[in-house]
């Protein structure tokens, strides 16, 4: 019987053959690593991408509910009179506070209703009356950190048009929390000049 052995000619197969049909498996292991090194890159960018639409689009959705309510805010203080800061509705009279108070109360443009805005806890309450009764003005996604209410002119024998600066520092909430400070200055509609 004759021996076989890959030493016998007969059964020896060139080099060339198996090179020419694949890859080796050190190659395939490096093209491997590499392309999970890259993916790992895009995807790490792909998430922060996400992150950032995320944060931009909760910053959004909270800042419209906050001009809302802003705006509602200032409209009845531009249209209201006798501003008192740092009162309730049962305040009567005008108090200017050119350091800030934490609260304003005014008279509605009916001339009757008093009104008052102050922070309770981490939201913006508003009470109508005297009723007792306090309504939220902003969403339950913003967290009100600061309230602020400059007054200046509420009196009306001083030579200064009323003007009322609400400052307001807070930040959203859910999965992605975004801070923002908010100033705006509300002149009042009557002249009291």
């Amino acid at each position: 019987m004759e021996h076989r052995t890959w030493n016998n000619p007969r059964f020896r197969v060139p080099c060339s053959v198996f090179r020419s049909g694949g890859f080796t498996l050190v190659e395939m292991i490096v093209s491997i690593g590499l392309f999970t090194i890259v993916l790992f890159i895009s995807s790490n960018a792909f998430l922060a991408v996400l992150n950032a639409d995320r944060k931009s689009r909760s910053t959004r959705i909270a800042m419209d509910s906050l001009n809302i309510s802003l705006e509602d805010m200032a409209r009845r203080i531009k249209t209201g009179t006798s501003y008192y800061c740092g009162g309730t509705t049962s305040s009567t009279g005008t108090m200017d506070c050119s350091s800030g108070g934490t609260s304003i109360a005014f008279t509605e443009q009916d001339g009757i209703t008093r009104t008052a805005y102050r922070l309770d806890g981490t939201t913006i309450k508003r009470q109508v009356g005297n009723t007792g009764v306090e309504l939220p003005v902003v969403a339950s996604e913003i967290i009100i950190n600061k309230l602020i209410f400059i007054v200046r002119g509420s009196d009306a024998n001083d030579s200064i048009q009323p003007y009322v600066t609400i400052l307001i520092d807070g930040a959203t909430t859910g999965k992605v929390t975004s801070s923002f400070n908010v100033q705006t200055t509300v002149t009042q509609r009557s002249y009291d000049i």
